[in-house]
């Protein structure tokens, strides 16, 4: 593109950002009929859904990282989840994006050992499409709904998440979801059965379903699980913790919970005995790649490696919006977190790992959630392998994250990750980083709208 191409343009919504929100919200207006300019900084879509592939990745680390949402990267090559990292990137992003993987890596001056066992992942550097932040989809959610209804979901493929596991105490389980899986499962009692058909059961039906919300709106969600429904143990923590996913120590009332309990329920059957779609290649990326297409059909004008230099008011109640080449004119800004110049980080914070694993440890060809349960808090787990087309063939990677800081839930994470492996395999690679939410108060008082930053929920509903 020539220098000042831009100079003088004049859009109707200028996005900045292509994640999965912006990238929903620029496919919605160009549809509607307003002319849009999409930008990202960065030379790749998705971003904080973003997918890469192993060199890919660590670039990310050292080039394209926000600093304020993401302070540092760990790496762990090979060796024990406890061990020390084997090098950790930290500070401001740097802007030399032509060098290779090792190159990078020199100034740490790893071992020949550890070297080699980097340049043996690198030869299968385009198998691995490793997502920042995971998350699956509701088969019967309104992302989905929207896929169908924009027609995405004609060229998006998933993958059902075919298994949900929930790992306390040292071991791991397999928890049945729909009613075949209940009465098929040998892990159940017989009376263990009839509370979780009877659980099902009511939320399934409309009409049992809102008399209980109507008779239990005051009541908290796990008063109602053990008395009327007498789930403990196991059984209760499963329910909570697994499918309606509440934080350990939190409370949530019994409307809340039936609501999450009954949007998981409807789900399962729609596409088979899974409430749970996984996407291939890489879900997140891969979703907002196709919103982006779509707005580019709609006449949407796309610049990815474009930095944005300043954003300022005019007169006429509009914006300025300075670009390496050239300045633009918006009615409306609609922009990623990270985009804000006056951000600063918050307390809220989702530590996350991400474990490269030389063998499969929760089944071959196939996809699990899973939940690690114990005082210090809930992990949520996401396993993939070769069938997800993100790993080479024989080896898997599993995703494991908790609210709190890695100071905080290192151990946590730790933990939850090898009672799931449960010594079926070992890491290739292991990566811990903390993801930030940032405090945007100040833009949005501007006028500007502030897409949210992904969360620690599981889904992207």
């Amino acid at each position: 593109m020539v220098s000042n191409e831009l100079d003088g343009m004049q859009f109707d919504v200028v996005v900045l950002g292509t994640g999965l929100e912006e990238s929903i919200i620029a496919s919605e207006a160009a549809a509607g009929g307003k002319s849009v300019l999409h930008v990202d900084r960065n030379p790749y879509y998705g971003g904080s859904n973003a997918c890469f592939s192993l060199s890919k990745m660590l670039e990310w680390a050292f080039c394209h990282r926000n600093c304020c949402q993401t302070p540092s990267v760990e790496v762990l090559v090979g060796g024990q989840l406890t061990d020390a990292p084997t090098f950790v990137i930290s500070g401001e992003a740097s802007d030399q994006h032509d060098m290779d993987t090792l190159q990078r890596l020199a100034p740490f001056e790893l071992s020949p050992e550890t070297t080699e066992k980097l340049q043996a992942m690198l030869k299968n550097d385009r198998s691995y499409m490793i997502e920042l932040v995971p998350k699956v989809v509701f088969c019967r959610g309104e992302l989905t709904e929207m896929l169908i209804s924009c027609e995405i979901g004609e060229y998006v493929q998933f993958k059902g998440v075919a298994h949900s596991y929930l790992a306390h105490n040292g071991t791991i389980e397999r928890i049945p979801e729909s009613k075949e899986d209940i009465f098929a499962s040998t892990s159940l009692s017989l009376i263990e059965k009839r509370k979780l058909m009877r659980l099902m059961t009511m939320v399934s039906d409309n009409t049992l379903y809102t008399h209980i919300l109507d008779k239990y709106s005051d009541t908290q969600f796990t008063q109602l699980l053990q008395d009327k429904f007498k789930l403990s143990g196991m059984l209760l923590d499963a329910v909570l913790y697994l499918i309606v996913r509440v934080n350990r120590g939190d409370t949530i009332s019994s409307r809340e919970g039936c609501e999450r309990l009954h949007k998981y329920v409807k789900s399962i059957g729609r596409y088979g005995r899974m409430a749970y779609l996984c996407g291939m290649y890489g879900g997140g990326s891969e979703i907002s790649q196709s919103f982006c297409r779509l707005c580019a059909v709609s006449g949407g004008t796309y610049i990815l490696n474009e930095k944005v230099a300043a954003i300022e008011s005019t007169a006429e109640n509009e914006f300025s919006v300075v670009l390496d080449h050239g300045t633009v004119r918006a009615k409306q800004i609609v922009m990623s977190p990270d985009y804000t110049s006056t951000a600063v980080p918050k307390d809220q914070i989702v530590s996350r790992a991400i474990c490269i694993l030389d063998n499969t440890c929760l089944g071959d060809d196939t996809t699990a959630l899973a939940s690690y349960v114990d005082d210090s808090g809930v992990v949520s787990l996401l396993y993939v392998t070769h069938s997800t087309m993100t790993v080479p063939s024989g080896q898997s990677i599993l995703y494991a994250w908790v609210e709190g800081s890695l100071e905080e839930t290192r151990s946590l994470l730790t933990s939850a990750i090898q009672t799931t492996i449960d010594s079926k395999a070992s890491p290739l690679l292991s990566i811990f980083m903390e993801s930030h939410e940032l405090d945007v108060s100040e833009t949005e008082s501007q006028g500007i709208i502030v897409t949210r930053a992904p969360d620690a929920t599981v889904d992207l509903d």
